[in-house]
């Protein structure tokens, strides 16, 4: 009879979250796993989910128009190989996990991550080998950089999403909601940009059309 109660013990700690033939270990070793879970999608948000769209964003508007900035290369660099780093860190945390759990294999969650980690390595290969302004494929290189570039983001966005989904807690909506708001935050920032980039630009026209008309008028 108790060899029987040992052997169901160690059964019931097998089939959990985490093996081991102690209780403590068992709980010891979900708990690690918990956390490293936590830093994996906080280190996913903050890398992917929000300092590369913060990068494209000051790519966008900071460059020439219709805001200038001189360190406007420096900020989008700094935003895209921090970015990197931190998501890459987080990549890793969750390959690991997917590798050292049974139960935790999440196949579109990680194929998607595996994408994401491919594109944004070549972008970032992109910035230190984009070729100089006057070479006859930089233009190539600029539609090449933009399109995987939104292609990184959107992927991001949508792999985060579904990170989120595969929550099986109450945390699930904290983290959504708290992703949510982040997301407002820089759609509002761009879509502000975006207003201001076209007004300026109908001013300029305006402007444009006004200085022609007293030039011709001046002729006459």
């Amino acid at each position: 009879m108790e060899h029987q109660l040992q052997a169901t013990s160690v059964e019931r700690t097998e089939s959990g979250v985490t093996s081991g033939l102690r209780p403590w270990k068992g709980q010891n070793n979900w708990r690690h796993s918990h956390h490293l879970k936590n830093v994996h999608g906080i280190l996913n948000i903050i890398g992917w989910g929000f300092l590369l769209p913060t990068g494209a964003i000051v790519a966008r508007n900071f460059r020439n128009f219709p805001l200038k900035c001189e360190e406007w290369y420096q900020l989008h660099t700094l935003c895209q190989t921090s970015g990197y780093i931190i998501g890459t860190v987080g990549w890793g945390i969750g390959i690991w996990l997917g590798n050292s759990s049974r139960q935790y294999i999440l196949k579109p969650h990680r194929i998607l991550g595996i994408i994401i980690f491919t594109f944004a390595t070549l972008q970032m290969l992109a910035l230190w080998l984009q070729p100089k302004k006057e070479d006859q494929f930089r233009k190539l290189w600029e539609i090449y950089h933009h399109v995987l570039g939104y292609a990184v983001i959107v992927l991001s966005v949508a792999n985060i999403f579904e990170g989120i989904g595969n929550i099986r807690s109450h945390a699930a909506e904290i983290w959504r909601w708290f992703y949510v708001g982040m997301l407002i935050v820089l759609a509002l920032t761009a879509v502000a940009l975006e207003m201001y980039r076209w007004i300026k630009s109908k001013n300029q026209q305006q402007m444009a059309f006004d200085d022609g008309q007293i030039y011709a008028s001046q002729q006459i």
